[in-house]
């Protein structure tokens, strides 16, 4: 015989914060877990999400495309179709065109989102992206270090 019963939850669904990193012999652990705690306190008042929802993370692309012996490279978001040279988690996908073209000239531009490139230049492009991912996502840092200081201000 099994038993039906419903139970009462009070409080909050999410877990509490530890004080005590686990232990661990490796120093980087302590690091990240310090960093997270931190990160927690300051963006989330404490709490900690229950799940990481993976479809909320935004990703730019650029894909390699050769059509009648020319090179060309398709930026935007993510589809994971075949063809993609270099891939990461963006904040903002769109805004991240704007950066790609402030690196690449004019003249290469065929259309909103494509270039048309010399053979051979895969490693090429695959730097410009990863430098505007890597400018993304030190403005990001940039703002924390702001929203830190702010909040031991108070």
């Amino acid at each position: 015989m099994t038993s039906k019963s419903n139970i009462l939850s009070i409080g909050s669904d999410f877990k509490e914060l530890s004080d005590k990193p686990p232990k661990t012999n490796n120093p980087k652990a302590y690091f990240e877990f310090n960093f997270e705690k931190h990160m927690q306190r300051l963006l989330l008042e404490g709490n900690k999400p229950q799940n990481l929802d993976a479809s909320s993370m935004e990703r730019f692309a650029a894909t390699e495309i050769m059509r009648n012996g020319k090179q060309y490279y398709e930026f935007g978001p993510d589809n994971f179709k075949s063809g993609t040279i270099i891939s990461g988690i963006s904040f903002n996908p769109k805004g991240m065109l704007l950066r790609v073209k402030n690196r690449i000239d004019k003249e290469h531009w065929i259309k909103e989102n494509v270039i048309q490139y010399r053979k051979n230049s895969m490693v090429h492009i695959q730097q410009i992206v990863s430098d505007a991912l890597k400018e993304e996502e030190m403005e990001i840092y940039q703002y924390l270090c702001y929203l830190n200081k702010s909040l031991n201000k108070k």
